[in-house]
């Protein structure tokens, strides 16, 4: 009796455990069988989606069918909402179906917000379905399918691996694969897609293999990273040191100053490697600030004892009150005749869409993002990076010499 109620549970069980068998669902741009293959893992709430797409059909015409470019939607919000999910099934789904176009843009005319909306009100589904030239039948089974979910985290676990393949940094979407080439990312103008799209071109008609450098990669290099100006901030050490680690902050007790610990000790017990810059970023009361304190600072000699209390005194997740030598010392910063005319000079290296300016947020290394425990094993982190340096390397970026 045990025995049978046991088989019984393990058979009700198995069509659960199983799941649904869902075949693969892919959007593609061009024919599929195109000899050029090109990968696309685009936001779909970005604002400038549609406009890519569109650009990527234009790629498509001029190629004459030799170019296909996959499309993989990929949402690179932290939390997903469920108007998040009925977006994501409805430009796969109605792409699937020959209606990728149509989708894209009612999202484009709607708005993330909007469209969520509607979608969740079965009364408007007609309409919808209307807008988008399919029966109200097809909408209904979109928003219901789960093999639609299932596509969806299989294209953000592949774009996942790439990170992983770049060393743990690839960058935000648009991301592009074009053949066998690696990851990278590009703008609007796809110029680094078209150039990577003649190369394989011209791979494929001389029936080449793939010549692939017998080095190890450098984690995280974003190619449209720029190295900050040697005279931003406050440079402990000198540029001319093996490695540099840049850390951005808004004021003199941002997190990021948390994170400096072990690069103080590595450092002490290693000097002549890593250089410290920290620039201020921002134009409140707390940056320029920062700014002008990281200017007199340097002015005065005292750039170390300065990142000293920055790393300490930085409230990050203890929020300890500033000790009285620290007050004294940032006392002595501020009052110094410098302090008048410091921040005068000094570059503020706002955001913006190129250049300097589009210098990214955060604590860098050599090029590359890294947190806590990056810099924890600062150690192996950079006799990874001297493995991985080619000859002609530049000392924080291989993008752009410094200006």
């Amino acid at each position: 009796m045990l025995v049978a109620s046991a088989l019984a549970a393990v058979l009700l069980a198995a069509p659960a455990a199983r799941g649904p068998d869902c075949a693969p669902l892919t959007l593609h741009v061009g024919p599929v069988d195109a000899p050029l293959a090109i990968s696309a893992f685009v936001d779909p709430f970005a604002p400038t989606t549609f406009s890519l797409w569109l650009e990527l059909r234009r790629l498509v015409a001029d190629h004459e069918g030799a170019v296909s470019v996959r499309v993989v939607p990929i949402a690179t919000t932290m939390v997903e909402t469920p108007g998040d999910a009925r977006i994501l099934r409805l430009l796969l789904g109605a792409g699937v179906r020959g209606h990728q176009e149509a989708a894209l843009r009612l999202l484009d005319r709607d708005g993330r917000d909007r469209l969520a909306v509607r979608l969740a009100d079965l009364a408007a589904r007609p309409i919808l379905a209307g807008e988008l030239g399919m029966r109200p039948e097809d909408l209904t089974a979109i928003l219901d399918d789960r093999c639609i979910d299932t596509a969806l985290r299989a294209g953000k676990a592949e774009l996942q691996r790439l990170h992983q393949a770049a060393g743990g940094y690839l960058g935000r979407p648009p991301i592009f694969v074009v053949g066998q080439a690696a990851a990278f990312e590009d703008g609007l103008g796809l110029e680094r897609v078209r150039g990577e799209l003649a190369r394989e071109a011209q791979r494929i008609r001389g029936n080449r293999p793939l010549v692939r450098p017998l080095i190890a990669a450098r984690r995280g290099i974003s190619q449209r990273l720029m190295r900050p100006p040697a005279k931003a901030g406050m440079i402990v050490g000198g540029v001319a040191l093996p490695h540099r680690l840049v850390v951005f902050a808004e004021h003199d007790e941002h997190p990021n100053f948390s994170l400096l610990a072990p690069v103080l000790e590595f450092r002490r017990q290693n000097p002549g490697l890593l250089a410290v810059q920290v620039i201020a970023r921002g134009t409140n009361t707390g940056a320029r600030q920062l700014r002008v304190r990281t200017c007199v600072a340097e002015r005065l000699g005292l750039q170390l004892e300065y990142l000293r209390i920055l790393a300490r005194e930085g409230e990050g997740a203890r929020r300890e009150p500033r000790s009285a030598a620290a007050a004294d010392f940032i006392a002595r910063l501020d009052e110094a005749p410098e302090a008048q005319t410091c921040e005068l000079g000094e570059p503020e290296l706002e955001r913006g869409p190129g250049g300097i300016t589009a210098l990214p947020e955060g604590v860098w290394l050599d090029g590359a993002a890294v947190g806590q425990s990056d810099l924890d094993a600062l150690a192996a982190r950079l006799a990874g990076a001297d493995a991985a340096q080619r000859p002609l390397d530049a000392v924080f970026s291989a993008a752009a010499p410094e200006p």
